[in-house]
């Protein structure tokens, strides 16, 4: 049994984008599977890390037609999809996209800003899950992890409340984040990867289930070894035909920026460098999805009238988009081969679980911005816009100085000779926010609001920043898009003074003098990060193509209403009613 996590609020609780824009197609003259009755009675949320929306639009010309060889052409036959779906929140990072979809709940509500954050208590940055009062299950050491950082329930535990603790709940992921924020507290476990063996957290449980532990012994990891991962179709199929190889791309030890990419065969390359080349290729998703059926059989997972839920996290196309970016050959290809591994994964459901006893749904935690360097060979680098940039900040400890000398000047500290001078006004300075020393004598009352403005001011005189906005403006709110975003990103326990917004098409990155421009990465409310897929098939699901924008969020109310059962506690949203097939309970 999971440690008790509720809180007195929490317990209350408990009681009581286009996709394929382009096309002229319909859902088809396949009819769907006709559904069991009553409910399905296994629920698999599949999130792939970094799929934008782009990609099912750009790519869709390549995706079969049979759907015993692409899920997403069977989604559109058999399916339920929205093509305008795009996470609410400013930043767009992985914690807070996977704590979004089955919380129903923003980071705002749910707690969960970031991956990381500073914690002015400590005086230290913070991961997202990590928990020194558990131990990892799995390896002799390794690093703690928990949902206590959730500050909502999911489903899962919803599921888990409604069924007295029978139904079953899980999550698997490479990330630990992924697998965590997902299953949520009262899950029977969640598994994910370090050192390249499968491992959960005494939060859960004391011990490994023996059917990973196979897996580990075994080192099944190493089945990847000497493997050639090369382009799935012909080279001139493909859509990103830019260079192959440039030197803008992040490759992991021992792969080159083109194609193939030879995995390391035994006695080449340390475990963890191996590791790492599994992880930035189509064999992670492999990886994962081996697990995942493990757990399936293993668990029985929807065998009986108890319905479960099992959440999954491709987290390999992720590492392969940050390393790579939008715009290339590799990351076209993921999504090729993730179609396809999807495939499989539902002929594997429909062959163990059963036709019409399950329902998938699948999204993404964020997008992705395009490699600034090379999109700036297109239109975006004219000189009457503000174009693509790489840490457009620069030092962001200069930067942090430059802001201590202007609060100095206007509170009247003399940094050679104050009392008060050895004190930091400043506690830290993130790519998107600022930690202002609320204890400092020199910021009481009135004074931590003028040092907030004068902050937002500097900032928002960068040629980089399209907004800055302030603890206090936050609290108080407003109409404007941007500041409703940033509103759904805000915590005022956990989140910043000053929270600020880069351009579109410039992202933070290394201060380092000498750091290479290498990859991209993900944060932004723009576009490109917020837009990404929704797609749901399987019992329940009523195929067709839905126009509405909508949330990943409205997830979790949906499959609530699926199940059964209550809603979780902090869910904001509206389920996908449209979607949904009447079922006989709600």
């Amino acid at each position: 049994m999971p440690t008790p996590f509720l809180t007195r609020s929490l317990a209350t609780a408990f009681a009581t984008c286009c996709l394929f824009a382009t096309l002229h197609l319909t859902t088809g003259s396949a009819a769907a599977e006709t559904p069991a009755a009553g409910q399905p009675r296994l629920i698999v949320v599949v999130s792939i890390d970094q799929l934008c929306q782009d990609y099912l639009i750009r790519f869709q010309d390549n995706f079969p037609t049979n759907p015993k060889e692409s899920f997403f052409g069977n989604v559109l036959r058999n399916g339920a999809w929205f093509p305008n779906c795009h996470h609410a929140h400013a930043f767009t990072f992985t914690a807070p996209g996977h704590a979004v979809q089955l919380t129903g709940a923003h980071p705002a509500t749910h707690g969960v800003i970031g991956n990381d954050w500073f914690d002015p208590q400590s005086g230290k940055s913070r991961y997202c899950v990590s928990d020194p009062t558990v131990t990892v299950i799995g390896i002799p050491s390794g690093k703690p992890m928990s949902p206590r950082v959730l500050l909502v329930d999911t489903v899962g535990d919803c599921l888990k409340l409604a069924t007295q603790g029978k139904a079953k709940v899980m999550g698997v992921a490479i990330k630990d984040r992924a697998a965590i924020l997902m299953a949520g507290h009262r899950a029977d476990a969640a598994y994910w990867l370090e050192k390249n063996q499968w491992v959960t957290s005494s939060y859960y449980r004391n011990d490994l289930p023996g059917y990973l532990r196979n897996l580990n012994e075994g080192n099944a990891i190493d089945q990847f070894r000497g493997k050639t991962w090369d382009l799935l179709l012909p080279r001139e199929r493909y859509h990103n035909q830019g260079p192959d190889d440039n030197e803008f791309e992040n490759p992991p030890v021992g792969f080159s920026a083109a194609f193939p990419h030879q995995l390391a065969s035994a006695g080449e390359l340390t475990a963890d460098q191996f590791g790492d080349q599994v992880l930035f290729s189509p064999y992670g998703n492999d990886f994962t999805l081996l697990a995942a059926r493990e757990i399936i059989r293993n668990e029985a997972l929807g065998a009986d009238d108890i319905p479960d839920l099992l959440a999954i996290n491709f987290s390999s196309n992720d590492y392969v988009g940050h390393a790579f970016g939008p715009m290339s050959f590799e990351v076209e290809d993921m999504t090729y081969r993730t179609d396809r591994q999807l495939a499989e994964f539902t002929q594997y459901l429909d062959e163990t679980v059963g036709v019409g006893r399950w329902t998938m749904a699948v999204t993404a935690d964020h997008g992705v911005a395009p490699i600034p360097e090379l999109i700036a060979t297109h239109a975006l680098s004219g000189s009457q816009v503000t174009g693509p940039k790489r840490n457009p900040l620069g030092d962001l400890k200069t930067v942090r100085d430059k802001l201590t000398l202007l609060l100095q000047q206007e509170f009247g500290i003399d940094a050679s000779g104050s009392d008060d001078a050895g004190q930091k006004l400043i506690l830290e300075l993130e790519s998107n926010q600022v930690y202002l020393n609320r204890e400092h004598p020199r910021l009481r009352g009135q004074a931590l609001a003028t040092a907030r403005r004068i902050i937002r001011d500097w900032l928002i005189a960068q040629p980089y920043v399209a907004t800055a906005v302030t603890h206090d403006e936050l609290l108080v709110g407003g109409d404007s898009r941007l500041l409703r975003q940033l509103g759904l990103s805000f915590n005022p326990n956990r989140s910043g003074d000053v929270l600020f917004v880069y351009t579109p098409y410039a992202i933070p990155g290394s201060s380092s003098a000498n750091a290479k421009p290498r990859g991209t990465t993900h944060g932004s409310p723009w576009h490109y990060d917020t837009h990404v897929p929704l797609l749901l098939i399987g019992n329940g699901m009523a195929p067709g193509r839905y126009d509405r924008q909508v949330s990943p969020a409205q997830l979790a109310p949906t499959l609530s209403r699926i199940l059964g059962i209550n809603h979780p506690g902090g869910c904001v949203e509206e389920a996908l009613h449209e979607a949904l097939i009447p079922v006989a309970k709600f």
